[in-house]
């Protein structure tokens, strides 16, 4: 399923980490409905962070969503007719898949926001190896839009109804109505649920090994700086190790006072 590609910047991963740990504390499913802002400030070190922990907690919310809708594909596939309960249970899991791929979009725009920064701080082969990572993140957010869009396909669904979380739930809304579509809008839901797993753990893979490559980078700038530092303290203390100080001004015995 497309998403809404309009959520970037590391805000992004600071109010998804907050949107998906607020949903698993409420037991429910994660969405889009942020309320109020986030600010920034954070270092690189924590932002990278705050990527993988958000991430890590979308691949195993995504995980979760498809054997959900699996289970609902079985059991309702040969039922002309759904209860109501059950038809607004199926709905509310397969909109929490549109939010969900939406917010792996936005974890990788994030990403690869965090990715182009960082290699703006960095030369030669630290700097290549970050705008890599840019690119890995790129590629997984188109990678999973052709995937959900060849999922919808296969299933004989028009993926322009998917392009925006709205229009994704008003179509799910309105093929859960008919048993023709609504079986084959759970077949699609289950690929490109399970194409969400794939990708996110694209991104897991992808965050944990730049993380790697910060926190390295980080090291060797930490102990360049305390090199340079304990070579300016030798300096400084050479200079003054060789006796006391001297002065070139003439003594002041040499200045008449018969003036006075």
């Amino acid at each position: 399923m497309q998403t809404v590609k309009n959520v970037t910047g590391v805000k992004t991963v600071k109010r998804l980490v907050a949107a998906l740990a607020l949903a698993a504390l409420a037991g429910c499913e994660p969405s889009l409905a942020f309320a109020g802002t986030m600010t920034g400030g954070a270092t690189f070190p924590e932002q990278i962070v705050q990527e993988v922990t958000a991430v890590q907690t979308q691949m195993s919310a995504a995980q979760s969503l498809v054997q959900q809708i699996q289970q609902y594909q079985n059991m309702v596939q040969n039922m002309a007719t759904l209860p109501q309960s059950l038809m607004g249970q199926i709905n509310g899991t397969l909109d929490s898949l549109v939010n969900l791929t939406s917010q792996a979009q936005a974890l990788s725009m994030a990403g690869q926001n965090l990715s182009s920064q960082f290699a703006q701080m960095q030369t030669g082969q630290n700097q290549t190896n970050a705008d890599a990572y840019a690119n890995n993140y790129a590629q997984i957010s188109s990678n999973l839009s052709q995937a959900d869009n060849n999922a919808l396909q296969a299933a004989n669904l028009n993926p322009s109804n998917f392009a925006t979380v709205a229009q994704a739930q008003q179509a799910i809304s309105n093929a859960l109505a008919n048993p023709q579509s609504r079986n084959a809008l759970l077949q699609g839901s289950v690929a490109a649920g399970q194409a969400l797993v794939a990708q996110s753990a694209q991104l897991v893979q992808t965050t944990n090994a730049e993380a790697t490559m910060q926190a390295s980078v980080n090291k060797a700038n930490l102990a360049k700086q305390n090199a340079d530092l304990q070579a300016n303290t030798n300096v400084i203390n050479g200079m003054f190790s060789g006796g006391p100080l001297t002065s070139n001004a003439p003594s002041l015995a040499s200045y008449s006072l018969s003036g006075y």
